[in-house]
């Protein structure tokens, strides 16, 4: 369902969330932080991931390819990303979206709750949300 993106997904992971500097792109592949999300063996989408403060797993974006959608293709790969998490130890997993987004719905309806938000002058408040991994 998930696995570490390579030098051989650049197009696609562009394609879906294009970037202006590629280097980029390749960095957070080295740095194992971009997952490709595969469905019946072909690409759908990716997650690309932080572990802040080296305890707390957060997903910056996931992008699934938008024929694909309404699936349960984000909301597995996002289990699948979870139990990760859980086998290194971490117990809670954070996300964001920004308050004028619709990703909200799909994160509380996979049982992410409210944790906070952050507001920057001219920006939409970016809402941060939650969800415990299962592990004590």
């Amino acid at each position: 369902m998930l696995r570490c993106a390579s030098d051989a997904d650049i197009a696609f992971l562009n394609q879906l969330a294009p970037v202006s500097d590629l280097r980029v792109l390749r960095a957070q592949i080295r740095e194992g932080r971009l997952l490709v999300i595969e469905d019946s063996g072909e690409a759908a989408g990716f997650i690309k991931f932080y572990v802040l403060w080296e305890t707390l797993p957060f997903i910056e974006v996931i992008v699934v390819h938008e024929d694909l959608r309404g699936r349960g293709i984000g909301r597995s790969a996002v289990r699948f990303w979870e139990r990760e998490m859980a086998k290194r130890a971490h117990s809670r997993a954070v996300i964001s979206t920004q308050a004028n987004e619709s990703a909200q719905g799909f994160w509380r309806r996979i049982g992410y709750r409210d944790c906070g938000y952050l507001e920057l002058p001219g920006k939409p408040a970016e809402l941060f949300m939650f969800r415990d991994t299962g592990i004590a």
